[in-house]
């Protein structure tokens, strides 16, 4: 269902983009309570340290009226990609932490994930390095790491270095769709590494062509 709210945010800018002066022209009929405001900063050294009371402005200025022409060259402007993949990782990261927890209890420390140990760096035309990054993949799960397979290693490693470029590099540019279906193999590798299933179908929507049937049970 994420995927397809993605794109539905993804055909809505492109649409508004595709027509800025419509949009602008609507953003103008816009009534005080729903208008695009525009967002500033005013600090100085010494007020930003003090707090102030919640009638008083600070630097933060979220309310400055906008002209509506302002506004079209900026309905693509926002990383939409970037942000859904962050918070695909995310979900990602609490889905394999609450299997561990069920697995092996306490075995993961404070601030830390289950997958703590892979390296978005790795070069995984070592040998070495991909045993390893198997073997990371493993440790929370009360498994070994022959029991990764190597495509599951290597999805968690691509994951983890195109996380590492938008989460602090800044890269904006991703290849959402690739992230998502890396996403979402991770999640059955987990399932298949701590059940014994060997079938995984999930379709949030009615499934018309029966192709998800039967699907799988919570």
């Amino acid at each position: 269902m994420f995927a397809t709210t993605v794109g539905i945010q993804r055909y809505i800018i492109n649409r508004h983009a595709s027509d800025f002066r419509g949009f602008e022209a609507e953003a103008a009929e816009l009534n005080e309570r729903e208008s695009i405001k525009g967002t500033g900063v005013l600090a100085t050294r010494d007020a930003i340290a003090k707090p102030l009371p919640a009638y008083e402005q600070d630097f933060f200025y979220n309310d400055v009226p906008l002209g509506s022409h302002e506004l079209g060259a900026y309905i693509s402007s926002f990383p939409l990609s970037a942000a859904a993949a962050s918070y695909l990782f995310t979900l990602l990261e609490v889905f394999g932490d609450e299997v561990a927890a069920l697995i092996s209890p306490g075995s993961i420390n404070k601030n830390k994930a289950w997958h703590e140990d892979v390296k978005g760096l790795a070069d995984l035309r070592d040998p070495v390095q991909l045993g390893k990054a198997q073997e990371a993949f493993a440790k929370h799960f009360k498994a070994t790491a022959s029991e990764v397979p190597e495509l599951a290693a290597r999805r968690i490693v691509a994951l983890k270095r195109a996380r590492n470029d938008f989460a602090h590099e800044g890269e904006q540019t991703i290849g959402f769709e690739q992230f998502l279906h890396d996403t979402l193999a991770v999640v059955c590798h987990i399932a298949f590494l701590t059940t014994n299933t060997d079938r995984i179908s999930v379709y949030p929507w009615e499934d018309h062509m029966n192709i998800f049937e039967p699907q799988s049970k919570a």
